[in-house]
């Protein structure tokens, strides 16, 4: 089966050696994660508990337990949480790793009420393409925070994803079974029988994002844009001298809080603050 879950969960568990190599491949790759590392330096408070729900093989767990946090990790994919677990081992950081649990963003029981000071939400909402499901995962991740606690998520971009579909999917633009997704944001699984290419998922235009996470208790501190504005320019950014990229990386943080780029970019961030209730 590919839609639902367990497409999900056999998508990462068959890639994740790829989604592990993803961030670090090349540099424009390396733009989600600069610009993502910047966020967190910016909006985490000075110590305590965070939750990385949706960790992946934990490259952003791994850069907060050596910034001190305490840290649980958490993932649908078992082959990712082995990944993740490896890496602490690696590092010497397992006494920062509180717990590493294979679950579902929609089910965080394992955790208590008011439990972390922080959270990411940087991968689960790309994948929930039932509302039902986004309301679940957003409402739990509100219960584990404490109140002001701060929460980052990230989101796949709908106005990203049309240059993607004209850079490589052409097709897509008129095979009437992709209309959902570049009209809804809903791309489905099942019209692709290699369970290798990307499953079920959620595309967001920015303002809607916002709309959702304030309507189920949080504030708004900040969004931004990941690749910002060089997104799409895979070729011209991979060859850059040293120097010029050294100056992209200040342009792209520098100019991605900027709100006329954040819905161009493939991936934003929404920064919020939990409200007590």
């Amino acid at each position: 089966m590919r839609s639902g879950i367990d497409g999900v969960r056999r998508f990462y568990d068959l890639t994740a050696q790829e989604e592990d190599a993803r961030l670090f491949k090349d540099r424009y790759h390396q733009l989600e994660f600069i610009v993502t590392m910047h966020y967190l330096r910016k909006h985490l408070p000075g110590s305590g508990r965070i939750l990385d729900c949706g960790a992946g093989s934990g490259h952003y767990a791994i850069e907060l337990a050596k910034m001190g946090y305490e840290v649980a990790v958490f993932d649908l994919s078992r082959e990712l949480l082995k990944l993740a677990r490896a890496k602490f081992e690696r590092e010497g950081l397992a006494e920062r790793l509180l717990a590493i649990v294979q679950g579902s963003s929609t089910n965080l029981g394992c955790f208590e009420d008011s439990y972390f000071d922080a959270a990411l939400c940087l991968g689960p909402l790309y994948h929930l393409i039932e509302e039902r499901d986004r309301d679940r995962t957003v409402r739990e991740l509100w219960r584990v925070l404490r109140p002001g606690g701060v929460l980052f998520v990230s989101a796949i971009s709908l106005f990203g994803i049309y240059g993607t579909v004209v850079a490589e999917f052409p097709w897509e633009l008129t095979d009437e079974r992709h209309q959902e997704m570049l009209e809804r944001g809903i791309h489905r699984g099942k019209w692709h029988e290699d369970p290798r290419v990307f499953p079920d998922a959620y595309f967001w235009k920015p303002l809607d994002l916002k709309a959702f996470m304030e309507e189920r208790g949080f504030e708004t501190i900040e969004m931004a844009a990941c690749e910002g504005v060089v997104t799409h320019l895979r070729e011209s950014v991979n060859s850059l001298s040293e120097e010029q990229w050294e100056r992209l990386k200040q342009i792209v943080v520098e100019t991605s809080n900027d709100p006329t780029i954040i819905g161009h970019s493939e991936h934003f961030l929404w920064i919020g603050r939990k409200r007590p209730r």
